[in-house]
C-alpha cells in the first residue's frame, strides 16, 4: 500500500516534469541553429550542457509518466505511442548530447531534426490524451465536439430521446473530460452506453430504476466538500435542473432509445423539461458563497473547535467564509456553543448529523444566521425548535432526513425565499400532505427519499421518486 502511494505521488509530478524536456531541448535545437552563423560560434559549449539537461529532464518525466499512467485511466493505444514516442525523446536527446560533446557536427544536424519530430509527436499525444482527440483542431471544425459543447434547445422535449438528447449532452459537458475515449478515471468511460453499463473499476455505476444506489447519481448529489463528490471541485458542476433529469433517467429505467412521452414525468421533470425546451434553468441558483467579504475568524475559537471534536475549514482558497462538520459530536456544551457563535459572521456550511440539543442550543444555533447549507439529519430537530430556523434567511440547502418534522413544522420556514433544496426522507410527512407542502416551496427541490415500485410492460421493475418538486 504504502509503495503503491509512493509511486502514485511521484507520477503526479508528470504535468510538471513533461514540460521541462520540451522546453530545454528546444533551446538546444535553437543553439544549434544559431552556432551555425559565425556571429553565435560561441553558443557551442552550451549546447551539449543544454542536450545533457534535457535528456536527464526527459528520463524524470518517462519515469513519473510511466507511474501517473499505471493508474488506468487513459486510452491504451494513445498512451502507448505517447509512453514510446517519450522515451524515444529520452534516448536521442542523450545521443545528442554524445554527438554534441564530440563535436561531430554531421550527426547533430540529423539528430536535431528527428528530436524536434519526436517531440512533436510526443507533446501531441500527450495533449490528446489531457485534452482529447483532435484538441488541437477542434476550435476551426464546424462539427467538431468536446467536452465544453453547449445544449442547443430542443424544439419538443416530449420527442426527444432521453437519453440521447437530454442526459448524454450533460455527461458530455460534466463528465467526459476525465470519463471519455481519451482518459478514464477509475477505468469508467462514459461515453456509451456499453462503456456506461461496464461500470470501472469499482464496479456498475448505474443501477435502473434505483438512483439512490447508483454511484453515478451518488456522487453528483454528495457534498461538495467531500473528496468522492463530481465533478471535482473547480470543475463545471451539475446544476439542479441536471440532477433531477439524471434521477428520473435512472429511476425510469435507464432507457437509452425512449422518449420523454413515454417515461412518467412526476410535477419536477415536467417543469424541468419545459425550461430545456426553452434552453434555460429552472431557477437562477444563487452562490453558496456571499459575495461579501469578511474577516477571518478568531484563531482561539477556531482552534477551541477543534479541540471540542469539530472540523472547521475554510469552504474555498483565499475565502475567511467557513465550513463545520460536527460529525464527532451529538450534543454541545455551553463552551462548544459560545466558540460557534464566535464565528457565526464567517460560518455559511454547517453539518450536524444525528445531533440532540435542547430547545435552548435550538435557539442559539439559529443565531448563525449566514448560513446557506444546514444538514442536521437525524436530529431531534421537532415542530416546536424548527420556527427558530426562520431567522436563517440566506439559506439555500436544508437536510433533514430522519427527523420527526411534520408538515405545521416545515410551513414555519416559507418565508425562506433562498430554500431551494430539502430533503425529507424518512420523515412521516404524510402523502395527503405534499401537495400543501409543494404549495409552500414553489421554488425548491423536494426530495422526499421515498420511491415506489412500479410493474413495467416488460416485468421490469423500477422505483420511480414519490415527490421531487421544483
Amino acid at each position: 500500500m504504502m509503495l503503491f502511494v509512493t509511486t502514485e505521488f511521484i507520477g503526479h509530478f508528470h504535468p510538471v516534469l513533461v514540460h521541462l524536456p520540451i522546453g530545454i531541448l528546444l533551446l538546444a535545437l535553437l543553439l544549434q541553429w544559431l552556432s551555425h552563423n559565425e556571429k553565435y560560434t560561441a553558443l557551442q559549449p552550451a549546447i551539449s550542457i543544454a542536450y545533457l539537461a534535457g535528456s536527464i529532464a526527459a528520463i524524470l518525466s518517462c519515469i513519473s509518466g510511466w507511474l501517473l499512467a499505471s493508474d488506468g485511466e487513459y486510452d491504451e493505444t494513445t498512451l502507448d505511442l505517447h509512453r514510446w514516442m517519450g522515451i524515444s525523446v529520452a534516448v536521442i536527446a542523450a545521443t545528442g548530447y554524445y554527438f554534441s560533446y564530440r563535436k561531430n557536427i554531421f550527426f547533430l544536424k540529423w539528430i536535431a531534426l528527428l528530436l524536434f519530430i519526436l517531440i512533436t509527436i510526443a507533446g501531441h499525444l500527450g495533449g490528446t490524451l489531457t485534452h482529447g482527440e483532435g484538441y488541437l483542431t477542434k476550435t476551426f471544425s464546424a462539427d467538431g465536439k468536446d467536452s465544453t459543447v453547449t445544449n442547443k434547445a430542443i424544439t419538443n422535449t416530449q420527442e426527444a430521446v432521453v437519453f440521447t438528447e437530454i442526459i448524454q449532452p450533460v455527461l458530455q459537458q460534466k463528465c467526459y473530460k476525465c470519463h471519455g475515449q481519451a482518459k478514464q478515471k477509475g477505468s469508467l468511460r462514459l461515453d456509451g452506453k456499453e462503456w456506461l453499463l461496464k461500470g470501472g473499476k469499482d464496479g456498475q455505476v448505474v443501477s435502473a430504476g434505483n438512483p439512490e444506489s447508483s454511484e453515478l447519481y451518488k456522487r453528483v448529489v454528495m457534498d461538495p466538500l467531500e473528496e468522492k463528490h463530481m465533478p471535482p471541485k473547480g470543475k463545471p458542476q451539475l446544476s439542479e435542473q441536471e440532477r433531477v433529469l439524471l434521477h428520473w433517467w435512472i429511476a425510469t429505467g435507464l432507457s437509452f432509445d425512449k422518449k420523454s412521452k413515454e417515461l412518467a414525468q412526476p410535477a419536477a421533470i415536467k417543469a424541468a423539461l419545459s425550461a430545456l425546451q426553452k434552453n434555460e434553468t429552472v431557477t437562477s441558483k444563487k452562490s453558496p458563497i456571499p459575495d461579501e467579504v469578511v474577516e477571518k475568524a478568531p484563531d482561539n475559537a477556531l482552534n477551541g473547535l477543534h479541540k471540542a471534536g469539530v472540523t472547521i475549514l475554510p469552504v474555498a482558497i483565499n475565502s475567511n467564509y467557513l465550513t463545520a462538520n460536527f460529525v464527532n459530536l451529538q450534543r454541545l456544551d455551553k463552551q462548544t456553543e459560545n466558540l460557534l457563535l464566535s464565528v457565526k459572521k464567517q460560518l455559511i456550511w454547517l453539518k450536524m448529523p444525528g445531533v440532540q440539543l435542547s430547545d435552548t442550543s435550538w435557539r442559539k444555533l439559529a443565531e448563525c444566521n449566514r448560513l446557506t447549507r444546514l444538514s442536521i439529519e437525524h436530529s431531534n430537530i421537532s415542530d416546536a425548535t424548527v420556527g427558530y430556523l426562520k431567522s436563517l434567511i440566506h439559506l439555500q440547502y436544508l437536510n433533514l432526513v430522519g427527523t420527526k418534522i411534520t408538515l405545521n413544522g416545515l410551513l414555519q420556514l416559507k418565508n425562506l425565499q433562498q430554500l431551494t433544496s430539502i430533503y425529507l426522507g424518512q420523515t412521516s410527512l404524510p402523502k395527503n400532505e405534499w401537495g400543501i407542502f409543494q404549495k409552500a416551496f414553489p421554488k425548491a427541490i423536494i426530495d422526499s427519499g421515498g420511491y415506489q415500485v412500479v410493474s413495467l410492460a416488460t416485468d421490469t421493475q423500477l422505483l420511480k421518486p414519490a415527490v421531487v418538486k421544483k
